[in-house]
């Protein structure tokens, strides 16, 4: 009898510790995972901010949707989107931008923020919307707005 819950104890005790090591498992891939989306949104950012269109293409995906304050609306390929974000940024002098929230929802990670800008001699905000999709190892982003 001591034998059968000595074993009974032991099979508890190695499951426990199987569940144990997936959670811990789970949680590792879990802030690895919202570490990296973090620092792309912190890319971003800088991008933004800088006005830097070249650093920020690294990031348009096949098909990126635009939804811009210049009346551009659509989805377009990482080319336009290129020269799309280079008419944007030229037209609307950036002074500042930063992240208000980032959602790091595993499936679709997104960040909302305020975009300070100059255009033609006044100064003006407008609101900012990303969302991001990981396609193969890499996040791109599937939705730009700035309204």
């Amino acid at each position: 009898m001591k034998t059968i819950i000595s074993i009974s104890l032991l099979l508890i005790f190695i499951a426990g510790n199987g569940f144990g090591q997936e959670n811990l498992r789970s949680n590792f891939q879990s802030k690895d995972s919202n570490q990296i989306v973090n620092a792309v949104f912190d890319d971003i950012e800088i991008s933004i901010r800088e006005g830097n269109v070249s650093r920020l293409s690294k990031y348009l995906g096949t098909q990126t949707y635009f939804s811009l304050s210049n009346g551009v609306n659509g989805y377009y390929s990482p080319n336009q989107a290129y020269y799309i974000l280079e008419d944007f940024f030229n037209l609307y002098k950036v002074t500042a931008f930063k992240f208000n929230q980032i959602s790091r929802d595993k499936a679709s990670p997104y960040a909302t923020g305020t975009f300070s800008f100059d255009n033609k001699g006044k100064r003006n905000t407008a609101k900012v919307y990303i969302s991001l999709k990981k396609i193969g190892d890499k996040w791109n982003i599937t939705q730009l707005t700035i309204n």
